[in-house]
Protein backbone atom coordinates (compact mmCIF):
# COMPACT_ATOMS: atom_id res chain seq x y z
CA UNK A 1 0.00 0.00 0.00
CA UNK A 2 1.00 3.11 -0.90
CA UNK A 3 0.60 6.87 -0.40
CA UNK A 4 0.36 9.85 2.11
CA UNK A 5 -1.84 9.65 4.66
CA UNK A 6 -2.17 12.20 7.85
CA UNK A 7 -3.34 11.28 11.32
CA UNK A 8 -5.27 13.87 13.11
CA UNK A 9 -5.78 13.04 16.71
CA UNK A 10 -5.22 15.47 19.99
CA UNK A 11 -3.37 11.97 21.35
CA UNK A 12 -0.19 12.07 20.99
CA UNK A 13 0.42 8.80 22.37
CA UNK A 14 -2.21 6.86 19.66
CA UNK A 15 -0.45 9.60 16.97
CA UNK A 16 2.95 7.35 17.55
CA UNK A 17 0.99 3.99 17.58
CA UNK A 18 -0.76 5.02 14.25
CA UNK A 19 2.04 5.83 12.72
CA UNK A 20 4.13 2.77 13.99
CA UNK A 21 1.77 0.52 12.07
CA UNK A 22 0.50 2.90 9.01
CA UNK A 23 4.42 2.66 7.98
CA UNK A 24 4.95 -0.76 8.18
CA UNK A 25 2.28 -1.00 5.17
CA UNK A 26 4.50 1.44 3.23
CA UNK A 27 2.71 4.66 3.45
CA UNK A 28 3.93 7.65 4.19
CA UNK A 29 2.57 9.06 7.66
CA UNK A 30 2.17 12.57 8.73
CA UNK A 31 0.57 13.74 12.03
CA UNK A 32 -1.23 16.54 13.12
CA UNK A 33 -2.97 17.50 16.68
CA UNK A 34 -5.08 20.09 15.74
CA UNK A 35 -6.79 21.91 12.58
CA UNK A 36 -3.73 24.18 12.15
CA UNK A 37 -1.40 21.48 12.28
CA UNK A 38 -3.62 19.99 9.82
CA UNK A 39 -3.80 22.61 7.43
CA UNK A 40 0.01 23.12 7.28
CA UNK A 41 0.39 19.29 5.67
CA UNK A 42 -2.68 20.15 3.31
CA UNK A 43 -1.39 23.12 2.22
CA UNK A 44 2.15 21.85 1.56
CA UNK A 45 1.57 18.16 0.74
CA UNK A 46 -0.88 16.03 -1.84
CA UNK A 47 -2.36 13.44 1.00
CA UNK A 48 -3.89 10.83 -0.16
CA UNK A 49 -5.44 9.78 3.24
CA UNK A 50 -6.28 11.33 6.18
CA UNK A 51 -7.99 9.50 9.69
CA UNK A 52 -9.20 12.44 11.78
CA UNK A 53 -10.94 12.51 15.35
CA UNK A 54 -13.69 15.10 15.54
CA UNK A 55 -12.71 16.71 18.31
CA UNK A 56 -9.99 18.94 18.25
CA UNK A 57 -8.77 21.39 20.42
CA UNK A 58 -9.09 24.86 18.17
CA UNK A 59 -11.93 24.00 15.99
CA UNK A 60 -14.81 21.47 15.14
CA UNK A 61 -13.64 18.52 13.36
CA UNK A 62 -16.72 18.77 11.24
CA UNK A 63 -14.63 22.02 9.89
CA UNK A 64 -11.46 20.52 8.80
CA UNK A 65 -13.65 17.47 7.14
CA UNK A 66 -15.39 20.50 4.80
CA UNK A 67 -12.26 21.95 4.26
CA UNK A 68 -10.54 18.88 3.29
CA UNK A 69 -13.23 18.09 0.88
CA UNK A 70 -13.31 20.92 -0.65
CA UNK A 71 -9.47 21.22 -1.09
CA UNK A 72 -9.25 17.80 -2.56
CA UNK A 73 -12.31 16.35 -3.30
CA UNK A 74 -10.90 12.62 -4.13
CA UNK A 75 -9.01 12.50 -1.12
CA UNK A 76 -10.14 9.96 1.42
CA UNK A 77 -11.51 10.84 4.41
CA UNK A 78 -11.85 8.54 7.98
CA UNK A 79 -13.41 9.90 10.75
CA UNK A 80 -12.19 7.89 13.85
CA UNK A 81 -13.53 9.37 17.18
CA UNK A 82 -14.93 8.51 20.66
CA UNK A 83 -18.16 10.86 19.29
CA UNK A 84 -20.83 7.74 19.39
CA UNK A 85 -24.38 8.66 17.94
CA UNK A 86 -26.51 7.72 14.57
CA UNK A 87 -27.16 11.46 13.92
CA UNK A 88 -23.51 12.42 13.91
CA UNK A 89 -22.62 9.38 12.14
CA UNK A 90 -24.69 11.03 9.62
CA UNK A 91 -24.18 14.60 9.54
CA UNK A 92 -20.52 13.48 9.00
CA UNK A 93 -20.77 10.97 6.18
CA UNK A 94 -23.16 13.56 4.51
CA UNK A 95 -20.42 15.88 4.95
CA UNK A 96 -17.87 13.80 2.56
CA UNK A 97 -15.91 11.28 5.00
CA UNK A 98 -15.67 8.04 3.86
CA UNK A 99 -15.93 6.42 6.51
CA UNK A 100 -17.18 7.18 10.62
CA UNK A 101 -15.72 4.27 12.53
CA UNK A 102 -16.08 4.50 16.47
CA UNK A 103 -12.64 3.56 18.59
CA UNK A 104 -12.94 0.77 20.05
CA UNK A 105 -9.64 0.70 22.10
CA UNK A 106 -7.95 -1.99 19.29
CA UNK A 107 -6.85 0.41 16.77
CA UNK A 108 -5.49 -2.56 14.80
CA UNK A 109 -8.89 -4.06 14.34
CA UNK A 110 -10.32 -0.54 13.56
CA UNK A 111 -8.10 0.19 10.99
CA UNK A 112 -9.23 -2.79 9.01
CA UNK A 113 -12.79 -1.41 8.68
CA UNK A 114 -10.88 1.21 7.52
CA UNK A 115 -8.90 0.09 5.00
CA UNK A 116 -10.51 -3.17 4.27
CA UNK A 117 -14.21 -3.18 4.19
CA UNK A 118 -16.47 -1.32 1.50
CA UNK A 119 -17.19 2.24 2.31
CA UNK A 120 -20.33 3.62 3.96
CA UNK A 121 -22.96 4.45 1.71
CA UNK A 122 -23.82 8.00 1.75
CA UNK A 123 -27.07 10.07 0.64
CA UNK A 124 -26.33 12.53 -2.16
CA UNK A 125 -29.74 13.38 -2.68
CA UNK A 126 -30.80 17.13 -2.44
CA UNK A 127 -33.85 18.01 -1.37
CA UNK A 128 -35.32 21.09 -3.93
CA UNK A 129 -37.28 23.08 -0.91
CA UNK A 130 -38.69 26.31 -2.30
CA UNK A 131 -41.61 26.34 -0.09
CA UNK A 132 -43.48 23.13 0.79
CA UNK A 133 -45.60 21.64 3.05
CA UNK A 134 -45.16 17.71 3.94
CA UNK A 135 -45.33 15.14 7.15
CA UNK A 136 -42.76 14.75 9.82
CA UNK A 137 -43.49 11.01 10.03
CA UNK A 138 -41.04 8.82 7.92
CA UNK A 139 -38.68 12.18 7.34
CA UNK A 140 -35.54 13.15 9.30
CA UNK A 141 -36.04 16.22 10.36
CA UNK A 142 -32.77 16.70 10.58
CA UNK A 143 -32.04 15.96 7.37
CA UNK A 144 -34.18 18.88 6.15
CA UNK A 145 -32.30 20.95 8.73
CA UNK A 146 -29.00 20.09 7.26
CA UNK A 147 -30.38 20.06 3.95
CA UNK A 148 -31.85 24.25 4.00
CA UNK A 149 -28.29 24.92 5.53
CA UNK A 150 -26.71 23.20 3.05
CA UNK A 151 -28.86 24.99 0.33
CA UNK A 152 -27.94 28.30 2.23
CA UNK A 153 -31.88 28.97 2.23
CA UNK A 154 -33.32 32.21 4.12
CA UNK A 155 -36.80 30.81 5.39
CA UNK A 156 -38.66 29.91 8.39
CA UNK A 157 -39.17 26.15 8.84
CA UNK A 158 -42.92 26.10 10.44
CA UNK A 159 -43.48 22.87 12.52
CA UNK A 160 -46.08 20.94 14.73
CA UNK A 161 -45.73 18.15 17.00
CA UNK A 162 -48.95 16.29 16.28
CA UNK A 163 -48.16 14.07 19.61
CA UNK A 164 -48.21 16.80 21.67
CA UNK A 165 -50.04 19.39 19.51
CA UNK A 166 -46.63 21.92 20.16
CA UNK A 167 -45.94 24.40 17.60
CA UNK A 168 -42.16 25.35 16.66
CA UNK A 169 -40.34 27.35 13.97
CA UNK A 170 -37.01 27.13 13.57
CA UNK A 171 -35.60 30.54 11.35
CA UNK A 172 -32.61 30.15 9.10
CA UNK A 173 -30.94 33.00 7.24
CA UNK A 174 -28.02 31.78 4.52
CA UNK A 175 -28.09 28.42 5.39
CA UNK A 176 -27.31 29.59 9.33
CA UNK A 177 -30.08 28.91 12.22
CA UNK A 178 -30.33 32.22 13.49
CA UNK A 179 -33.82 32.12 15.85
CA UNK A 180 -35.97 28.93 17.63
CA UNK A 181 -38.94 29.34 19.13
CA UNK A 182 -41.22 26.60 20.52
CA UNK A 183 -44.00 27.17 23.36
CA UNK A 184 -42.41 29.53 26.21
CA UNK A 185 -38.65 28.17 24.66
CA UNK A 186 -36.32 30.50 22.76
CA UNK A 187 -33.20 29.26 21.19
CA UNK A 188 -31.39 26.64 21.63
CA UNK A 189 -33.68 24.74 24.00
CA UNK A 190 -36.51 25.29 21.15
CA UNK A 191 -34.46 23.87 18.18
CA UNK A 192 -33.30 20.47 20.47
CA UNK A 193 -37.10 19.86 21.46
CA UNK A 194 -38.57 20.46 17.70
CA UNK A 195 -35.50 18.25 16.54
CA UNK A 196 -36.87 15.71 19.02
CA UNK A 197 -40.17 15.76 17.34
CA UNK A 198 -41.08 12.46 15.66
CA UNK A 199 -44.62 12.84 14.18
CA UNK A 200 -46.16 16.03 12.93
CA UNK A 201 -46.81 18.58 9.90
CA UNK A 202 -44.15 21.30 8.83
CA UNK A 203 -44.00 23.85 6.36
CA UNK A 204 -41.87 26.88 4.86
CA UNK A 205 -42.47 30.08 4.82
CA UNK A 206 -40.59 33.24 3.95
CA UNK A 207 -39.88 35.99 5.85
CA UNK A 208 -39.71 40.09 5.29
CA UNK A 209 -39.22 41.32 9.17
CA UNK A 210 -35.48 40.39 10.03
CA UNK A 211 -35.50 38.19 13.37
CA UNK A 212 -34.11 38.76 16.60
CA UNK A 213 -30.75 36.11 16.93
CA UNK A 214 -31.01 33.91 19.61
CA UNK A 215 -28.61 31.33 18.23
CA UNK A 216 -25.35 31.94 17.29
CA UNK A 217 -23.59 28.00 16.92
CA UNK A 218 -23.01 26.74 13.56
CA UNK A 219 -25.44 24.25 12.24
CA UNK A 220 -22.77 21.77 12.68
CA UNK A 221 -21.91 21.48 15.86
CA UNK A 222 -25.66 22.54 16.89
CA UNK A 223 -26.62 18.55 15.59
CA UNK A 224 -23.69 17.47 17.46
CA UNK A 225 -24.65 18.77 20.79
CA UNK A 226 -28.16 17.74 19.90
CA UNK A 227 -26.97 14.35 19.03
CA UNK A 228 -24.92 14.33 22.48
CA UNK A 229 -27.52 15.41 24.48
CA UNK A 230 -29.91 12.96 22.89
CA UNK A 231 -27.38 10.04 23.04
CA UNK A 232 -27.15 11.19 26.89
CA UNK A 233 -30.60 10.91 27.85
CA UNK A 234 -30.54 7.69 25.76
CA UNK A 235 -27.88 6.39 28.40
CA UNK A 236 -29.52 7.80 31.39
CA UNK A 237 -33.02 5.77 30.32
CA UNK A 238 -30.61 2.62 29.92
CA UNK A 239 -29.21 3.29 33.08
CA UNK A 240 -33.08 4.08 34.82
CA UNK A 241 -34.37 0.90 33.94
CA UNK A 242 -31.37 -1.05 35.40
CA UNK A 243 -31.30 0.30 38.79
CA UNK A 244 -32.18 -1.59 41.84
CA UNK A 245 -33.61 -1.13 45.10
CA UNK A 246 -30.13 -0.68 47.33
CA UNK A 247 -28.85 1.54 44.51
CA UNK A 248 -31.68 4.14 45.26
CA UNK A 249 -31.54 3.78 49.12
CA UNK A 250 -27.56 4.54 48.50
CA UNK A 251 -28.41 7.50 46.11
CA UNK A 252 -30.57 9.07 49.13
CA UNK A 253 -27.65 8.39 51.65
CA UNK A 254 -25.61 10.59 48.52
CA UNK A 255 -28.33 13.26 47.57
CA UNK A 256 -30.01 14.29 51.10
CA UNK A 257 -28.40 16.71 53.47
CA UNK A 258 -28.09 15.20 57.10
CA UNK A 259 -29.28 11.81 56.32
CA UNK A 260 -28.80 9.42 58.78
CA UNK A 261 -30.61 6.01 57.57
CA UNK A 262 -33.38 5.03 55.45
CA UNK A 263 -35.32 1.89 53.78
CA UNK A 264 -37.84 0.25 51.36
CA UNK A 265 -39.92 -1.98 53.42
CA UNK A 266 -43.08 -4.29 53.62
CA UNK A 267 -44.83 -2.76 56.65
CA UNK A 268 -47.68 -5.93 57.05
CA UNK A 269 -44.57 -7.59 57.29
CA UNK A 270 -42.42 -5.59 59.09
CA UNK A 271 -39.15 -6.46 56.91
CA UNK A 272 -37.06 -4.35 54.81
CA UNK A 273 -35.64 -5.28 51.23
CA UNK A 274 -33.23 -2.77 51.08
CA UNK A 275 -31.52 -0.84 53.76
CA UNK A 276 -29.08 2.10 54.05
CA UNK A 277 -27.13 3.96 56.95
CA UNK A 278 -24.62 5.97 57.56
CA UNK A 279 -23.22 3.75 59.65
CA UNK A 280 -22.47 1.27 57.19
CA UNK A 281 -19.23 -0.66 57.61
CA UNK A 282 -19.13 0.08 61.01
CA UNK A 283 -19.42 -1.46 64.44
CA UNK A 284 -22.37 -4.57 64.42
CA UNK A 285 -23.73 -3.02 67.49
CA UNK A 286 -23.82 0.28 66.59
CA UNK A 287 -25.53 -0.65 63.23
CA UNK A 288 -27.69 -2.78 64.93
CA UNK A 289 -28.83 -0.18 67.35
CA UNK A 290 -29.47 2.51 64.76
CA UNK A 291 -31.21 -0.39 62.83
CA UNK A 292 -33.37 -1.13 65.64
CA UNK A 293 -34.37 2.51 66.23
CA UNK A 294 -35.19 2.89 62.42
CA UNK A 295 -37.07 -0.36 62.28
CA UNK A 296 -39.32 1.04 65.20
CA UNK A 297 -39.89 4.81 64.52
CA UNK A 298 -41.17 3.32 60.52
CA UNK A 299 -43.59 0.62 62.59
CA UNK A 300 -44.77 3.61 64.26
CA UNK A 301 -45.14 5.78 61.96
CA UNK A 302 -47.58 3.34 59.94
CA UNK A 303 -49.44 2.86 62.88
CA UNK A 304 -50.93 6.15 62.31
CA UNK A 305 -50.58 5.75 58.90
CA UNK A 306 -52.85 2.81 58.42
CA UNK A 307 -54.87 2.60 61.65
CA UNK A 308 -58.59 2.62 61.42
CA UNK A 309 -57.96 2.96 57.35
CA UNK A 310 -57.83 0.38 54.49
CA UNK A 311 -54.85 0.70 52.46
CA UNK A 312 -54.42 3.45 50.67
CA UNK A 313 -53.73 3.55 46.70
CA UNK A 314 -52.80 7.10 46.23
CA UNK A 315 -49.54 8.17 47.38
CA UNK A 316 -48.85 10.67 50.62
CA UNK A 317 -46.38 11.06 53.55
CA UNK A 318 -46.23 11.34 57.01
CA UNK A 319 -43.42 13.28 58.64
CA UNK A 320 -43.06 12.77 63.24
CA UNK A 321 -40.49 15.26 63.80
CA UNK A 322 -38.23 14.75 67.34
CA UNK A 323 -36.04 17.34 69.25
CA UNK A 324 -33.10 15.29 67.04
CA UNK A 325 -34.44 13.98 64.09
CA UNK A 326 -37.51 14.22 61.23
CA UNK A 327 -39.07 10.51 60.48
CA UNK A 328 -40.44 10.22 57.42
CA UNK A 329 -42.63 8.31 55.26
CA UNK A 330 -44.11 7.64 51.94
CA UNK A 331 -46.13 5.16 51.66
CA UNK A 332 -46.25 3.16 48.02
CA UNK A 333 -49.24 2.59 45.62
CA UNK A 334 -47.79 -0.80 45.12
CA UNK A 335 -49.47 -3.56 48.04
CA UNK A 336 -47.32 -3.07 51.32
CA UNK A 337 -44.20 -1.08 50.55
CA UNK A 338 -43.15 2.00 51.76
CA UNK A 339 -40.40 4.07 51.75
CA UNK A 340 -38.70 5.71 54.97
CA UNK A 341 -36.47 7.91 55.73
CA UNK A 342 -34.48 9.30 58.88
CA UNK A 343 -32.17 12.90 58.72
CA UNK A 344 -31.71 15.08 61.13
CA UNK A 345 -33.49 18.02 62.10
CA UNK A 346 -31.36 20.24 60.60
CA UNK A 347 -32.71 19.19 57.06
CA UNK A 348 -34.97 21.11 55.22
CA UNK A 349 -38.28 18.65 55.00
CA UNK A 350 -38.50 19.31 51.07
CA UNK A 351 -35.54 18.78 50.38
CA UNK A 352 -36.09 15.08 51.29
CA UNK A 353 -39.09 15.35 49.41
CA UNK A 354 -37.75 16.39 46.19
CA UNK A 355 -35.36 13.42 46.34
CA UNK A 356 -37.32 10.83 47.13
CA UNK A 357 -40.00 12.00 44.59
CA UNK A 358 -37.56 11.98 42.23
CA UNK A 359 -36.40 7.93 42.35
CA UNK A 360 -40.17 7.32 43.66
CA UNK A 361 -41.02 5.96 39.96
CA UNK A 362 -38.23 3.72 39.50
CA UNK A 363 -39.15 2.19 42.93
CA UNK A 364 -42.77 1.19 42.22
CA UNK A 365 -41.18 0.31 38.42
CA UNK A 366 -38.67 -2.32 40.15
CA UNK A 367 -41.46 -3.67 42.69
CA UNK A 368 -43.81 -4.28 40.10
CA UNK A 369 -41.23 -5.82 37.68
CA UNK A 370 -39.72 -8.20 40.22
CA UNK A 371 -43.90 -8.84 41.14
CA UNK A 372 -43.13 -8.56 44.76
CA UNK A 373 -46.76 -7.14 44.79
Amino acid sequence: MEGRILIVDPDVSLRNKVQDVLSDLGLTVYTAGSFDEAHSFLSFYKIEFMIMDLILPDKNGIDLLIYTKQLNPSIKVYVYTDVKGATIERSVLKKGADAFINKSGDFRKDFEKIFFTAPQEQSSQVLEMQGFKGTVAGVDIIDMVQALALMGKTVILSCRDMKTFKEGVIVFKSGEIIDAKAGSKKGEEALFEILSWKDGVFETKTYTEEPNRTINAPVDLLLLNFARIKDEAEDAEAKAVELTLPDIVKFFHAEIPGFIGSMIFDYEEGAPIAFETILAGKTFQASAALYGGILKAAQEAMEIVTEGKEKRDELSEIIITDRNDHVMLFPLPVNNFAIFLLVSRDTAVQEVRSVVLKYIPDVIKILKEEKIS
